[in-house]
């Protein structure tokens, strides 16, 4: 769940008002100290400001409902609103529930509705040209407005190992973008790419997931391996013909007492005609952290994230947890404007980082820091990137 804040003072009075409060499950409820029982509530009013957006203020909320012997959630609730200083307003929200309607489907629907007064299109292509100057003068702004609603369920086929699960995915999106220039000569204006004005983009999604992590919110153990396929039509609504083809490779391995190697492989290609805002893009907080957001769009993308994690030490039974990381960022896009060797033209970004937990293990919020060969950039979020 993606917020901002760049004030960490503001965060420690919402975070330690967090509470506790009993399951709605009934009365078999394991003894109080067990952090794993009821619904844990998380309010984050926020006030802050981030070289991407400016000054912001808003909120983000969090519940999670562990229900009784439930693992890794019942339900999960998030829920955040920004508005800033440059325009841009975002809202989100996002609930997860294990069991749907009584099903074996664990459900997902996400809903994300933005509004960007300074929205980023530096080209499409892994070596678009990139100036100082021009971007303090606008040159790579336009405005953009978009409504974005994904529904995923996944259906469990099948075990491995000790603890692993093999899931079905099946789910679509839909999503509506208006996009159009400043008033001022930018690139975006120039180029007018595909997908240029208001237009739709629905797809369908069909994958499989593996997973054994021991955590879901912490992990230190385990893999988590996911491949989606999916189809963007006119059949569904669409105004686009296209399909793609989507992998994601996460390893965690625990080394010394309490650190942990953490490795995330992203793989993405796109097939057909799809919008510029469809398109594979990194270089932005989950991805290529350092550049500018949105900085890199292509057919095709591969990244890799690689992060040392520790829990440097914890307080009061776990109650509260200090926490640092550091991390390499590389990758690259694709395009048939680029060279398509696979080894050539990959971006680096390197950057540190801390997080800190306060009342339950499951909450905490991260702060990285990125650096690019372009700038420098400073994130804020909940949870782990991967």
């Amino acid at each position: 769940m993606k917020f901002y804040a760049a004030l960490f003072l503001f965060l420690f009075p919402a975070i330690a008002a967090s509470q506790v409060i009993p399951s709605e499950t009934g009365n078999d409820i394991p003894e109080a100290t067990d952090p794993r029982v009821g619904s844990y509530y998380s309010v984050f009013p926020l006030a802050a400001y981030t070289s991407d957006l400016g000054f912001l203020g808003g909120g983000f909320v969090q519940r999670i409902n562990y229900g009784v012997h439930v693992l890794p959630f019942l339900s999960n609730t998030k829920a955040d609103f920004t508005i800033s200083t440059n325009g841009t307003i975002n809202s989100r929200m996002e609930y997860e529930r294990i069991r749907t309607f009584g099903t074996s489907i664990r459900s997902r629907v996400e809903f994300i509705g933005r509004r960007e007064r300074q929205g980023r299109y530096f080209g499409i292509g892994n070596s678009t040209d990139f100036g100082s100057e021009l971007f303090d003068n606008d040159f790579y702004f336009y405005e953009n407005r978009e409504v974005y609603i994904n529904y995923q369920g996944r259906y469990n086929v099948g075990t491995f190992g000790s603890r692993g699960v093999i899931d079905l995915i099946g789910g679509g999106t839909l999503w509506y973008v208006n996009s159009k220039p400043l008033e001022e000569p930018t690139l975006f204006a120039a180029e007018t790419p595909l997908g240029f004005d208001k237009k739709w983009s629905n797809k369908l999604e069909i994958g499989v997931l593996l997973d054994n992590r021991i955590s879901e919110f912490t992990p230190t153990r385990g893999i988590r391996y996911q491949v989606d396929f999916s189809v963007s039509t006119p059949i569904v609504g669409s105004e686009f013909t296209f399909s793609g083809i989507k992998g994601e490779f996460r390893h965690f391995i625990p080394l010394l007492s309490g650190l942990t190697l953490a490795h995330n492989l992203k793989v993405e290609r796109i097939f057909g005609s799809a919008p510029f805002w469809a398109q594979s893009i990194i270089g932005n907080e989950q991805g290529l952290r350092g550049y500018h957001l949105n900085r890199f769009r292509g057919d095709g993308s591969i990244l890799s994230m690689l992060e040392l994690r520790s829990w440097l030490f914890s307080l009061f039974d776990d109650r509260l947890r200090l926490g640092a990381q550091t991390f390499w960022d590389t990758g690259r896009v694709f395009s048939e404007f680029d060279d398509g060797s696979l080894f050539n033209g990959w971006k680096h970004t390197l950057g540190i980082g801390g997080a800190i937990s306060i009342l339950s293990p499951d909450f905490f919020v991260r702060g990285d820091v990125g650096i690019s060969a372009e700038t420098y950039r400073i994130y804020f979020g909940a949870g782990y990137i991967f």
